[in-house]
């Protein structure tokens, strides 16, 4: 019998791709087969046309690929489901997401018998990622494998015609995992999951502050009023770094931020973000953020859901990650005295994933929960490759053929338990996508735990291992996505080892055939007092900076620096002491809200720059000044600090935007003298006015990966594979 056998690659697994299948082929009367092959899905199906009739696929499905060959094969007279098997492709698993309309309808239904089960999901949603052991995506690889479906689970399970057929995550109050609530190491816990959700919120309607197991982590829980809020900080030793809100809807957080059509479709989107808002009013919140904006979200389990029947109508929560500074997301008990948790293993930790939007665009501050193991396209095929991403803000991803798969947000890799936390993501990815490592890449900086780990791998897998400097990783992951060759990048950043051994920060590359670097230009060289200690005390950054300009005299008139600081400093300088220079655009940002009083000191990562950005309003006029040098195009910012203290009686707001402006005006204006496509990347490139100026102009930017150091991993493979290629074409 002539038969059609199609092999389909994409989001095809866990994501009621196959019950979809046989449907459409009962529908046609068509006869054959449908299973997980580990890579794809194949169908044996006696319809040429039969993928062409996939116009409706379930909400989470989607085909990259889809091949056909024509066979031989028995005599089929029905159509069937068979089981998975294995095979050593790569599959695209699908990524966590939010509880489906159909799903929060029985869970409000007291007829169903899933009415207010916390855990209620089916195949079109629910976790995923975070319960993922290993593929195929069927339940014994799964964290749900420790329970046993009850008979009328099995039987919605087992039915194709059923919304939970092969719904890895199915379970109900009979048979599903169970809530437990800890306070004080006692076991608090109701009769019934609905009084126990009751007694977490009373304990947080006291003011107390209690950690909720969710899909990917713990978040730590509590009011959103500034004394409770403090309790948090104190606890979680965050001072000052902003947290997210929780709301029952959209209308509720249109009471304090502004909300554009572009940010409200992101709010109510599957992978439920947490999204970056602007306030209506500054002092709204203002123990939650200190900032002109606020991270808010929206619930997106069945548990966030039911947790707001027992709240006012328009009572917002804290809902932030469970976790100290530098480590990673709790998976476990642990850092306060009330738990509300469950029973099902976390497989993956996932911190929720972080959007703002510019000038209408996305840009993903974290990109983690409902992405993450979704892979995102290369223009070039790779060989299978380790990229270990930056120090801070860590992401690492595997590439495979055309695609990258970028992990979760694992953070600051300097960290002990963060570092093993990659260490452990890299071979969990290394298994899901099935790699056989050729080529391993980094950052350049020798002292880096993930260049350290990279030598390491390039041991274990006798691999390449191919260093990539920091800016130039940057600005190739923008022209990756947009497919260019010859172009301009500009990297605006806090840090990064340059090939000169200073750190750099605020570069323009001519780039040629993909991986030809020239640095045609660059912030001006400043003193960094104390090396890195500048960056969290930016006072010394912008001592360095006046002194080249102000004598002792007039820098103790300014009233900044105290006597016994300012003959430090200048016998420092005059020593050369503990001194390293840098072009970093993040350091004068950091200069700028020191000199005006906004930011005396770093306490989490990029705090002075985001303070500054907050309070910026309208620009003077301040045209940029360059020094040419070495054939480069040096933006001076000595002359942006000139006029600065000139004008520090006027307007600070517009001061503030003034220098904002300076360095977006100024690396354009040397961008644009090379006459080629322009792209920006880098953690700068999340401000807000400099970004919107270079969009207006032109300039390209990331489309699906963070421009901070969470998408370094990306422009890292992607170069480190060009020049692979570009070795071996030379040596053939």
């Amino acid at each position: 019998m002539t038969m059609y056998k199609f092999f389909v690659k994409g989001i095809v697994q866990g994501v009621g791709f196959r019950p979809y299948i046989y449907r459409k082929a009962k529908e046609n009367s068509l006869t054959g087969s449908v299973k997980n092959i580990g890579s794809g899905v194949e169908i044996i199906i006696n319809d040429r046309n039969f993928i062409e009739r996939l116009d409706d696929l379930p909400p989470l499905a989607k085909i990259y690929e889809s091949k056909c060959e024509k066979i031989e094969s028995k005599i089929y007279d029905d159509f069937s489901i068979l089981k998975s098997t294995t095979s050593k492709g790569e599959t695209i698993l699908p990524a966590d997401i939010f509880t489906c309309e159909d799903c929060l309808r029985e869970l409000r239904d007291k007829t169903n018998r899933r009415h207010n089960y916390y855990f209620i999901t089916c195949t079109n949603c629910g976790p995923r990622f975070s319960m993922i052991e290993n593929y195929p995506y069927d339940r014994h690889l799964t964290s749900m494998k420790e329970f046993q479906m009850c008979e009328e689970c099995k039987k919605e399970y087992t039915d194709p015609l059923n919304r939970r057929y092969h719904a890895q995550t199915i379970a109900c109050k009979n048979c599903g995992p169970k809530l437990k609530l800890i306070s004080n190491s006692k076991n608090i816990t109701k009769s019934t999951d609905l009084e126990t959700i009751k007694e977490t919120i009373s304990l947080i309607k006291m003011g107390e502050i209690v950690s909720i197991k969710g899909i990917g982590g713990f978040h730590v829980c509590s009011l959103a009023d500034n004394e409770t809020v403090k309790k948090v900080r104190k606890l979680l030793n965050r001072p000052n770094k902003p947290f997210a809100i929780i709301a029952k809807n959209i209308e509720i957080i249109k009471q304090f931020a502004n909300i554009s059509e572009k940010e409200k479709l992101l709010l109510e989107d599957p992978k439920r973000p947490i999204v970056v808002l602007e306030k209506k009013n500054n002092n709204d919140f203002k123990e939650i953020s200190e900032l002109n904006t606020i991270g808010a979200m929206l619930p997106y389990t069945p548990l966030h859901h039911l947790i707001f029947d027992f709240l006012e109508e328009k009572e917002v929560l804290l809902m932030t990650s469970c976790n100290i500074p530098g480590e990673p997301v709790a998976t476990k008990e642990k850092i306060t005295k009330h738990f509300l948790t469950h029973e099902r293993k976390i497989v993956n930790r996932c911190d929720d994933s972080v959007i703002k939007t510019i000038k209408e665009k996305s840009f993903y501050l974290r990109r983690s929960r409902g992405f993450t193991p979704i892979p995102i396209g290369l223009p070039i095929i790779t060989k299978d490759t380790i990229a270990l991403g930056s120090e801070i803000n860590n992401c690492i991803c595997t590439t495979k053929n055309k695609n990258a798969f970028l992990s979760q947000y694992i953070g600051d890799t300097s960290k002990l338990a963060t570092f093993e936390f990659l260490k452990d993501t890299v071979f969990k990815l290394l298994e899901m996508t099935r790699l056989n490592p050729k080529i391993i890449t980094c950052d350049l900086h020798p002292e880096y735990n993930t260049t350290k780990f990279a030598e390491e791998l390039k041991e274990k897998y006798n691999s390449k291992l191919i260093p990539i400097q920091h800016h130039k990783a940057h600005v190739a992951s923008v022209a990756a996505e947009h497919n260019l060759k010859d172009y301009i990048g500009i990297a605006l950043d806090g840090l990064g080892y340059g090939e000169d051994k200073n750190i750099w920060g605020g570069e323009i590359f001519d780039v040629k055939n993909h991986i030809n670097f020239q640095r045609i230009g660059h912030l001006e060289e400043q003193p960094q007092l104390g090396g890195d200690s500048s960056t969290i005390y930016p006072k010394k950054m912008l001592f360095g900076i006046l002194s080249k300009f102000l004598d002792e005299e007039k820098l103790n008139e300014l009233n900044l620096f105290n006597l016994e600081e300012t003959k430090i400093y200048l016998k420092q300088l005059e020593q050369n002491f503990n001194i390293s220079t840098t072009t970093s655009a993040g350091r004068i940002l950091d200069a700028t809200a020191a000199l005006l009083g906004i930011c005396e000191k770093r306490t989490y990562d990029g705090r002075p720059a985001m303070l500054l950005e907050s309070y910026a309003t309208n620009p003077f006029k301040l045209e940029p000044v360059f020094i040419e040098k070495e054939k480069k195009k040096i933006l001076s910012t000595t002359h942006l600090f000139k006029f600065l203290i000139k004008n520090l009686n006027e307007d600070k707001k517009r001061l503030a935007a003034t220098a904002q402006m300076y360095i977006a005006k100024g690396t354009l204006k040397i961008a644009k003298e090379k006459k080629k496509p322009i792209v920006l990347s880098g953690g700068v490139a999340y401000n807000n006015m400099i970004t919107s100026y270079m969009i207006e102009e032109g300039v390209l930017i990331n489309k699906e990966i963070p421009c901070g150091d969470g998408g370094l991993c990306y422009g890292q493979a992607y170069l480190a594979n060009l020049i692979n290629n570009k070795e071996i074409n030379s040596n053939q």
